[in-house]
């Protein structure tokens, strides 16, 4: 079988795109210079793909939707915008797709409502890239490293920007953050202009999170069993020691003081960092816990079976 994945995202081409060639699928991607109804076009009379994928949606709508209508190949939809975009650019897309996918299960029952068939595939890792690579001499020299954007829409997340990597900086801890919008003014959180480092590639990202000490994760979603940041299992793929934000989900799906440990005050971030960065031991030991549970439970290739199982029913 043959499948077509519209966006040429990091969760694609070092994620869903491997599940689904580790089970036999041909796969192609349409890259960005492609992203156009004429580009879009010329990929599928070149490949000729059985299925057509598509992640997100806010900046495809325009090449992809008018191409479906006339070539009228199954299209499968991961909403990954959910909860957020559910009530409108969701159910757009659900409405053309033969499949939808969401990280979010209190999602699932929504879409069957309205008539779609929906599973739930929240976000994974893939041992071929996500590992633990070479320490890198910079990287291993931080205390904690944080890699996301400074969203200032989510109040959740916005909460523990200033539980999670505040007590790093205000105990003087070698800390460094990557991604944008850390130097917006209108931005409620004030990140100190030294610890804010700019844009950091995926390439890298994945190198930052073997060496550092500690990854700082945060979310934007908080009261879902299954939503949360992708970032928590790339870091735990990675072989990094996570400390993060407690939300439903990663109660839901993880064990505390086992593959990760979570926070839900400064007081308990304080004590979470002066305990783990004094216990090399006990951080490597929770590290590999972290990294062999996503390997085994949390696969993209365990995530396209689950995907190719619900298309024998479409």
């Amino acid at each position: 079988m043959k499948i077509l994945f519209t966006n040429p995202t990091p969760m694609i081409k070092y994620g869903m795109q491997k599940g689904f060639q580790k089970l036999g699928w041909e796969t192609d991607r349409v890259e960005v210079p492609q992203q156009n109804v004429d580009g879009f076009k010329a990929k599928i009379e070149e490949f000729k793909p059985d299925y057509i994928f598509t992640e997100g949606g806010v900046e495809t709508k325009k090449f992809i939707l008018p191409v479906l209508e006339k070539y009228q190949i199954p299209h499968i939809y991961w909403a990954v915008e959910d909860p957020i975009a559910h009530q409108t650019l969701a159910m757009q897309w659900a409405q053309k797709s033969v499949l939808v996918l969401t990280p979010d299960i209190e999602m699932v029952d929504s879409y069957r409502r309205r008539g779609h068939k929906a599973i739930c595939i929240p976000f994974a890792t893939d041992p071929d890239y996500y590992y633990r690579y070479p320490k890198d001499e910079h990287f291993a020299s931080l205390d904690a490293v944080h890699v996301g954007n400074n969203y200032n829409v989510f109040p959740e997340r916005r909460k523990a920007y200033e539980y999670i990597i505040k007590p790093f900086i205000d105990k003087k801890k070698k800390i460094e953050v990557y991604g944008s919008d850390w130097d917006n003014p209108r931005h409620a959180f004030k990140l100190p202009p030294e610890y804010n480092k700019g844009y950091l590639s995926h390439e890298m990202s994945v190198i930052a999170y073997s060496s550092a000490r500690i990854s700082l994760g945060v979310h934007s979603i908080t009261n879902s069993r299954t939503m949360q940041s992708m970032r928590t299992f790339e870091v735990l793929g990675c072989g990094g020691f996570f400390l993060t934000q407690h939300t439903r989900a990663i109660e839901y799906m993880f064990k505390n003081h086992v593959h990760l440990v979570w926070s839900k005050s400064y007081e308990e971030t304080v004590e979470l960092m002066d305990y783990y960065l004094d216990n090399e031991p006990e951080r490597e030991k929770i590290a590999l816990n972290g990294q062999r549970f996503v390997y085994e439970n949390h696969s993209y290739e365990k995530r396209a079976r689950e995907i190719v199982e619900a298309l024998k029913g479409v």
